[in-house]
């Protein structure tokens, strides 16, 4: 059994972030991955796809897998990359071209009904990309093909809907105000989601902007002597009207944390529907989620470096008020860490006291491309 840890990617303006659990399940939740990051040269663009490899699983092929990717929301910050990164298709159909490209194979997909194209919306390449894939496996499901339920043909539904896409998908469906721990066909003793949003009339309406429709949840992680050791608070690109309506519906247990992901980049607009210019003074809900922190607790934003200027995100009076939430250094920027010049992921491990923060042993190692193909040709248990 190893310790269980949350990896905060630095990827700029965007979300890409790494669970791994205590029987070396991996789960990753969004990715922003640019072609720049590829490039040995750049050093401001952490190599995230060469550091998940070295995090893998690989089955007897020597394929390696993801147990389960959440997309948050189908914005291109939160999928970007994903055709370049993971495989698509009938896992049988992995080839030897796919294996060059070190395409990972999903093991299960997670998302919410909004990844399917409204009248008013258009999708990115990428995220076009992770809806075909999701309608691939929904077919197959739907079918009641055996083969929806191996590795590789796995999906999960976070959210309710009225879209007649998702008949016939009642059972892999989890709706909010419910915790999920099967996760890629094994029930987990020690970790599960509690899934706040989003809400269906979101999901539902054509008006309601995509941000709104993000995931939220908080992970929770156990360990021996210690239930709930370490809660972790994710809630995408998701606004303060959400995270109003979640405050009010919820209780205390299922707000705290000791990780919390910034909506929205360190967007202003998690504290007020308006620019902090129209509205500065914070709706009173968001300062109430924030204060259910607990001790020792920090705030991570995923963005660029933060500085007093008109650009948002990330926002500098938002940084300022998170800040006032947190113990002093406890407000991590990824794109900061440990400077801008060369950033390294943000790594916590659960331990019974909390998470602790760690240098990640392979973050620094993972810039080295002979180290990573050395490390990709060791197969590791895959079960």
């Amino acid at each position: 059994m190893k310790d269980p840890s949350i990896t905060y990617f630095p990827v700029g303006n965007g979300d890409t972030t790494l669970i791994s659990l205590s029987d070396d399940t991996k789960i990753l939740i969004d990715c922003n991955i640019t072609e720049d990051s590829r490039d040995d040269n750049e050093k401001e663009r952490y190599p995230v796809h060469e550091h998940l490899l070295k995090e893998m699983k690989r089955d007897k092929s020597d394929n390696p897998h993801l147990d389960a990717f959440i997309l948050t929301h189908p914005d291109e910050d939160h999928c970007r990359g994903f055709c370049s990164t993971f495989y698509s298709g009938d896992p049988s159909g992995y080839s030897q071209a796919d294996r060059e490209k070190d395409l990972i194979i999903i093991d299960e997909l997670w998302f919410t009904p909004r990844i399917f194209p409204s009248s008013k919306e258009k999708l990115s390449e990428s995220a076009k990309g992770f809806y075909d894939e999701a309608k691939r496996r929904m077919n197959l499901y739907k079918s009641g093909d055996p083969e929806s339920k191996e590795p590789g043909n796995r999906l999960r539904i976070i959210g309710y809907s009225d879209n007649p896409e998702l008949e016939g998908l009642e059972a892999i469906l989890t709706v909010p105000g419910n915790a999920i721990n099967l996760i890629n066909g094994g029930r987990k003793s020690d970790f599960s989601f509690f899934i706040h949003a989003p809400f269906k009339n979101d999901t539902d309406s054509e008006e309601t902007e995509r941000n709104k429709t993000s995931v939220v949840f908080q992970a929770r992680f156990s360990t021996p002597g210690a239930e709930n050791a370490g809660l972790a608070f994710f809630g995408g690109d998701s606004n303060c009207a959400v995270i109003k309506r979640i405050v009010e519906k919820s209780k205390d247990e299922d707000l705290q944390w000791d990780l919390f992901l910034a909506p929205h980049h360190c967007s202003w607009h998690y504290f007020s529907e308006q620019s902090y210019e129209d509205n500065s003074t914070p709706e009173e809900t968001s300062i109430e989620l924030l204060k259910m922190h607990r001790e020792g607790a920090y705030i991570i934003a995923s963005c660029k470096p933060v500085v007093d200027d008109d650009e948002s995100p990330p926002n500098f009076q938002a940084a300022k008020e998170y800040k006032k939430h947190v113990e002093k250094g406890k407000f991590l920027v990824t794109m900061e860490h440990p400077n801008e010049k060369e950033p390294l992921p943000i790594h916590f491990i659960i331990t019974r006291m909390g998470p602790q923060k760690k240098d990640h042993s392979s973050a620094k190692g993972v810039r080295s491309s002979a180290a990573v193909g050395a490390a990709v040709r060791t197969p590791q248990t895959y079960g």
